[in-house]
């Protein structure tokens, strides 16, 4: 059927429910759903008005009190983009129409302050109201969770960048508790990143912080799950490997309250990561394949993956080979080039279990080159002593084990490893020289620098 009407663009779209509350009244007379959902804000009730499956009642009064035209409810088009604005509104985690416009210009902003150094950012942001957004923000915590991995010091920068935000931010715009918790939400993503380059005081600070606001803020639950969600790594980390699972129960059980079922997958899978820093690889195995079944892979199916790759990892290391063989045989390849590593990562340490070791070479070798291209040069060091180690026990190859450790001393000194995993290093070296270079002590010195491992 043809639309000969104007189309609404999202912003069109966001424009319409500047006004919605004051024609919320009759809308919230016409269901008790749709009442209950306006007080958790515009995204869940927006789903219930105008969603696929919308409410008759609610329909109704929203055609009468002309807040959705029937033409645009009925157009592809409009739906597309409303559904886009409810995506948008999910995104802010703040439910006023002005901050999902806010996201849209935000992306331009942050393109303005992305080359300045962070002095001038911090200055542009005080003195220049444009900056001064929820939206801003929420774009500022989504650029630092994108470089935990590739670059943990532009995370740390965008983060403090969006507490700056978050602190200029006018009660009378936003509210104070609403501030708070993004102000809390900024703290955690802070301390996150001095939790991956190792500074575990700053990161016990910064998230001392998060809690302090979190006092101040809505109490909805949903900030301090996802600000205690990111402490959990910081626990494991420091080996408080019971305090972590402990916070990971409280968070959980806030999710399974709220009936969202892939986020308690994702802290199952959390756990699996918990336990096996704790050194129980068994366990850890069944909580990745309890994981994989709580996903919804319409999400995520590359998370999905992940837990079943992780699985792998993790029966090797309980010495269950066959199960893990069984499981990996299932595993297609990964769709992002790093993933994919990572499953080769698996495939080779599962070789090895094998005996297979010649096999299990060629594929570290890849794993390792790759990893060093990619400039992830922790990991690269790590799979250089794998190889390492399955060279020394296919034939006791020293001088081919000497070559990779000093492949991997050079990946540790890219990688700005910390001055203990250095001294572990060493001993491998120190070994070679003295020649009383042992199979068990590549093992104990690659099993410690995974401890030390940034995550």
């Amino acid at each position: 059927m043809a639309h000969d009407h104007q189309h609404l663009s999202p912003r069109d779209w966001v424009l319409v429910f500047e006004n919605a509350e004051d024609d919320a009244r009759s809308l919230l007379g016409s269901c008790t759903r749709a009442r209950e959902l306006w007080e958790e804000g515009l995204g869940p009730w927006l789903e219930h008005v105008a969603g696929c499956a919308a409410c008759a009642a609610c329909r109704a009064v929203a055609q009468a009190e002309e807040l959705f035209a029937v033409d645009s409810l009925d157009c592809p088009e409009c739906r597309s983009n409303l559904e886009l604005v409810h995506q948008i509104v999910e995104e802010a985690e703040h439910f006023e129409p002005v901050v999902a416009l806010e996201l849209q210009r935000a992306e331009r902003l942050l393109e303005e302050l992305a080359p300045l150094p962070f002095a001038a950012a911090v200055r542009e942001i005080r003195t220049e109201g444009v900056y001064q957004q929820w939206g801003v923000a929420q774009r500022l915590l989504a650029a630092s969770r994108a470089a935990w991995r590739s670059d943990p010091e532009l995370a740390l920068h965008r983060a403090l960048l969006a507490v700056v935000v978050a602190q200029e931010l006018a009660p009378d715009s936003y509210t104070d508790s609403w501030i708070a918790d993004l102000e809390a939400k900024a703290h955690a993503y802070v301390a996150n990143a001095h939790r991956i380059l190792g500074r575990f005081d700053q990161a016990e600070t910064e998230f001392e912080l998060a809690e302090e606001c979190l006092r101040r803020g809505v109490r909805s639950g949903q900030a301090e799950a996802r600000v205690h969600a990111l402490k959990v790594s910081l626990l494991n980390d420091q080996s408080r490997h019971g305090e972590a699972l402990a916070l990971l129960a409280q968070v959980e059980r806030f999710y399974q309250g709220h009936d969202e079922r892939h986020e308690v997958g994702r802290l199952v899978l959390h756990r699996s990561v918990v336990l096996y820093s704790a050194a129980e690889p068994a366990r850890a195995a069944e909580e990745c394949l309890r994981a994989v079944t709580t996903f919804d892979p319409s999400l995520d199916r590359n998370l999905v993956l992940v837990a079943q790759n992780n699985a792998v990892q993790y029966l090797v290391s309980a010495g269950d080979v066959d199960r893990a063989r069984a499981l990996f045989d299932e595993l297609p390849p990964m769709p992002e080039p790093l993933e994919e590593l990572r499953r080769l990562w698996v495939e080779a340490d599962l070789l090895r279990a094998e005996r297979r070791h010649a096999e299990s070479c060629a594929v570290y070798e890849r794993v390792r080159a790759g990893f060093a291209e990619a400039g992830l040069h922790y990991d690269a060091a790590l799979a250089a002593l794998d190889l390492a180690r399955t060279a020394y026990a296919e034939g006791s190859r020293v001088g081919e084990v000497r070559a990779l450790a000093e492949q991997a001393a050079v990946q540790l000194t890219l990688a700005g490893a910390k001055a203990e995993a250095f001294a572990a290093h060493r001993l491998i070296l120190q070994a070679i020289r003295d020649d009383v270079l042992s199979h068990a002590l590549l093992v104990r010195v690659r099993q410690h620098l995974e401890t030390l491992r940034p995550s």
